[in-house]
């Protein structure tokens, strides 16, 4: 009886977190668009100088696909910038693990002789995710993403600070 007490329990507490994972999920879902900019001195970027879509796909309580394109395009002289990124989140209660698979950039070390930078090699790191409430907070690789409701903002700590809206 005692064995089929702490079964039970089990088997309700890993239902209650797989509950809370996928309401997670629900929360982060869609396709968000880069609104806007703020760099560290001030100036507030927005299109058609910044573009940005992230699209989180869910594909298990656990895990979802996620890609990031990101377009800076100053036009003041500094070199048009570009990200591409394709990963998987793997998501826990308290714990986030990204598994980039690849990274294609312009911009950052473009030469005449090689335009295109592309990481084909996948990168792990793990970081933190955090929910009260609504918000949810993801924090790897020295950025910190707040997503609350439809509007999610990004930061990376000395350089940035975007926010994000969700369109579906």
């Amino acid at each position: 009886m005692k064995r089929l007490m702490i079964f039970l329990l089990s088997v309700f507490a890993m239902q209650g977190c797989s509950d809370r994972l996928s309401d997670m999920q629900t929360q982060l879902a869609g396709t968000w668009v880069l609104q806007s900019r703020e760099l560290q001195d001030g100036t507030v970027l927005s299109g058609p100088h910044i573009k940005g879509s992230l699209l989180w796909e869910p594909i298990s309580s656990r895990k979802a696909h996620v890609t990031l394109n990101l377009l800076e395009d100053l036009k003041d002289g500094t070199p048009r910038r570009f990200n591409y990124a394709a990963s998987t989140y793997e998501i826990s209660t308290s714990a986030i693990t990204r598994a980039r698979h690849v990274l294609v950039r312009q911009g950052y070390r473009s030469s005449a002789e090689s335009p295109m930078s592309i990481y084909p090699k996948g990168k792990s790191v793990k970081g933190k995710i955090t929910v009260e409430g609504d918000k949810i907070e993801i924090a790897h690789d020295e950025q910190q993403w707040v997503f609350e409701g439809n509007t999610m903002t990004a930061s990376y700590e000395g350089a940035w600070v975007d926010t994000w809206m969700r369109i579906q």
